[in-house]
């Protein structure tokens, strides 16, 4: 099941926002992990973990050598990731199907690995190269996503809508949490602190 969880843009203290991320912890009771994005202020993942793949290079974000601008955290299943390392001859770092996300969108961009991906998932992944965010979930809505963000830059993405309604942001007395829409990805410009 797994549960990823988001926030880009923070201004409030980022131990404090990040307690929001516990209200998911049943979603992934192997594992636990929050990491900063560097470069970044008020910026991270947490991710809680149901190891199924891979346990030892398995957890996420997800983070290659070959594309260190690269973050991701998915929460799904892959079914035609062999067939698309296969083909394009992609060298795999972990045994994780959702490193293909990565390998698809470093070769053509977020519109082609969409298009590509055969199986159910929702997913965060961050380009800090380009400064920007990638939401993504399957066709069917078989993984939930749930996001909230103002006007002034501030986004948060769950898998439950649960890990964000707790969350403050200065601008906004009430964030409004709203469900990501099945069969979509939405891009989003990130702004460095």
């Amino acid at each position: 099941m797994c549960g990823i969880w988001a926030l880009f843009g923070s201004d409030d203290c980022l131990s404090v926002q990040c307690l929001s991320a516990m209200k998911i912890a049943h979603r992934g009771p192997d594992a636990f992990r929050f990491e900063n994005v560097n470069g970044y202020t008020n910026c991270c993942f947490g991710f809680h973990r149901l190891a199924v793949v891979d346990p030892l290079f398995g957890m996420q974000p997800i983070r290659v050598r070959k594309y260190p601008y690269l973050w991701l955290c998915y929460n799904g299943e892959i079914y035609n990731h062999r067939k698309m390392q296969q083909h394009f001859g992609f060298e795999y770092q972990t045994n994780v199907d959702g490193e293909i996300i990565l390998h698809l969108y470093n070769k053509g961009g977020i519109e082609q690995t969409v298009s590509m991906l055969d199986g159910v998932f929702a997913f965060i992944l961050l380009d800090t190269a380009n400064k920007k965010v990638f939401l993504g979930r399957d066709t069917y809505g078989v993984r939930p996503l749930f996001k909230t963000m103002t006007e002034d830059g501030f986004l948060a993405v769950c898998s439950e809508a649960k890990g964000l309604v707790t969350l403050k942001h200065s601008s906004t007395p009430f964030l409004k949490v709203e469900p990501f829409l099945p069969g979509h990805y939405e891009v989003l410009d990130l702004k460095p602190n």
